[in-house]
């Protein structure tokens, strides 16, 4: 059997997460294009956040959430979307993402880690940008 990207992608992430497709993927759209508006070249509208940081790689990005966040808030379920509309959406959390993310990230040319819950986005440009941004007030002393 020949895997594809998304089939290695999964096979990474392991038992701890969950696919969904069709409507309660379009669901999860839904709840990310509301708090994160989305440009018409399909990138997040970023003008209108001001907690927002850029960083540099992924092992930068492991840094940065770390002092953000409590090991807890890593721990919550997020969501993996991909720009791909045939694609569906994974849950898993943000250790066990990032613990693969060269796969997860191979994907599509743009992928996103978003909680609601925790109130995060991870934008993974295509050109190489990584940026984060944050709706949640609990975290804006440390952005």
């Amino acid at each position: 059997m020949v895997m594809n990207l998304l089939d290695e992608c999964l096979e990474a992430l392991g038992q701890d997460k969950s696919v969904f497709y069709d409507s309660s993927k379009a669901h999860i759209f839904k709840s990310f294009e509301q708090q994160f508006p989305i440009t018409n070249w399909r990138r997040i509208d970023w003008k209108n956040f001001y907690r927002k940081i850029e960083v540099e790689s992924a092992s930068h990005l492991q840094t940065v959430m770390k002092k953000t966040f409590s090991e807890d808030d890593l721990n919550q379920p997020m969501f993996i979307l991909w720009d791909e509309a045939s694609l569906p959406v994974v849950e898993t959390n943000l250790n066990n993402a990032l613990r693969v993310i060269d796969d997860v990230t191979a994907v599509s040319f743009d992928t996103w880690f978003f909680s609601p819950s925790i109130g995060y986005v991870i934008e993974f440009y295509h050109e190489g940008e990584i940026t984060i941004g944050l709706i949640s007030s609990k975290t804006t002393e440390k952005f």
